[in-house]
């Protein structure tokens, strides 16, 4: 009876050491002490079956909890993608050292010599050029069908586009397209046409001539939710619909306004617009990918302490609601709301990251920067201590964990030089990505010969 009871225990310590392990890796941002909890329960349990069976039958025990741990989360957790092999890489540790990249510039360019000599460090085959200098900080960028690349600069008004005429990487002088704006952020294109958003409204661009220059624009929408808050605003395009992304008024509360915390689906003709996903605090991202699923990153609540992860990326689907106030992560009831049966009916975010790493923006793309052929990835820039790039393969519908590093270094002396706070897939194989503080956008492409 006693050999049955230590047998039982044994078992239980093992399955709740998987699954906690099996779970954690659906936190990629967590600390790395968190393993240790997992560690001391596989490492009881094995303990304890040893004693009870002998070394041959704990090596069964230890396979079949660990399988039956693995259907258990995926049968739970579905597009998680769970698996050993993200355990064990946690388990070997993330702190691999990348490869000393330098930050290539334009020989001709006279304008940035506070960003000459600065490295970044790589953790795949990649070279990263200055591929533009902006007058002020960039906002969100878009390409047309012409491979132009469009940015706006929310604090001069402005819309710049980019272009490489000769190939070589770098853009050409940039060049306004148009001024006049109220902070425009979101930036789309539309079957050949430019929309921008600004914190009250969205405008079409119209170049009715064709000389590169807006001659004139039309509202397609006005009266948005310009009081105060999260003004910084998220457009996205597909199908001549257009994504736009509204965050709150506040930290933590009860929205009045009915458009605060939502996401939108709006008629590119029209204007007509219903309210596709809620509950999203500070949509900070937005992109689809490769099957055409609409993901997103989140900005969650403050307040809470650092380990506890209220910063999300969700899959975002119509008529969902997504948490906010009243919860975050996996259905958790918010402390100053504590309303665990409303959490019930919420969708899950499908990663969470604590509360000192935000995610500022993702993309997909595809091999050109990938390890292995026929792998897409999910491309998120988190801001935090220390600013950096991580990657997720994206197989078959699904992120597989844990996260893998792909960029960092924008600090230098402890000193931060670099603030990427925007990323796109330029349909050439290579990612933009904006960076806020050195008022520039880099271009990161596979190395030739790798």
């Amino acid at each position: 009876m006693k050999k049955q009871l230590l047998l039982t225990l044994g078992v239980l310590l093992l399955l709740t050491g998987w699954l906690s392990a099996f779970l954690l890796t659906s936190v990629p941002q967590q600390k790395s002490l968190f393993i240790l909890g997992p560690t001391l329960l596989l490492g009881g349990g094995m303990g304890v079956v040893l004693k009870s069976v002998g070394g041959k039958l704990t090596a069964v025990t230890l396979a079949l909890t660990a399988l039956t741990a693995l259907l258990t989360m995926n049968q739970l957790f579905p597009s998680r993608g769970v698996s050993i092999s993200a355990f064990q890489k946690r388990m070997q540790g993330e702190n691999v050292p990348g490869v000393t990249v330098p930050l290539r510039i334009h020989d001709s360019d006279k304008t940035v010599s506070d960003l000459r000599g600065q490295t970044l460090e790589a953790f795949s085959a990649v070279e990263v050029n200055l591929f533009a200098q902006l007058p002020a900080a960039p906002g969100r960028m878009a390409f047309d069908s012409q491979l132009q690349l469009f940015v706006t600069i929310p604090d001069l008004g402005a819309v710049y586009r980019l272009t490489d005429r000769d190939q070589d990487g770098f853009a050409e002088q940039p060049l306004l397209y148009y001024v006049g704006l109220d902070q425009p952020t979101g930036l789309a294109w539309s079957r050949s046409k430019l929309y921008v958003a600004e914190p009250s409204r969205v405008v079409e661009l119209i170049d009715s001539d064709q000389d590169q220059q807006v001659d004139r624009e039309r509202v397609l929408i006005s009266g948005l939710p310009d009081d105060g808050g999260h003004w910084r605003r998220f457009l996205l395009s597909a199908d001549n619909q257009l994504y736009l992304g509204i965050g709150s008024s506040c930290n933590l509360c009860e929205e009045t306004d009915p458009l605060r915390a939502k996401v939108l689906r709006i008629n590119a003709q029209t204007g007509e617009y219903a309210v596709f996903a809620r509950g999203l605090r500070h949509l900070t991202g937005m992109a689809f990918s490769p099957d055409q699923q609409l993901w997103a990153s989140e900005a969650g609540r403050t307040g809470l302490t650092a380990d506890i992860a209220t910063n999300e990326i969700n899959l975002l689907q119509a008529g969902e609601d997504y948490g906010w106030p009243y919860c975050f992560g996996q259905q958790q009831a918010d402390p100053s709301y504590a309303q665990p049966k409303r959490c019930e009916v919420t969708q899950a975010g499908i990663m969470q990251f604590s509360g000192d790493q935000i995610p500022q923006g993702l993309t997909f793309a595809g091999k050109d920067l990938a390890a292995a052929e026929n792998v897409s990835y999910l491309y998120v820039i988190l801001s935090g201590p220390k600013s950096r790039v991580i990657r997720f393969p994206y197989i078959a519908g699904r992120i597989s964990l844990p996260a893998e590093p792909f960029l960092q270094g924008w600090e230098s002396d402890q000193q931060a030089w670099g603030q990427p706070a925007d990323i796109v897939n330029g349909h050439d194989g290579c990612l933009y990505l904006g960076d806020r503080l050195a008022n520039g956008i880099y271009r990161i492409c596979g190395r030739e010969g790798d």
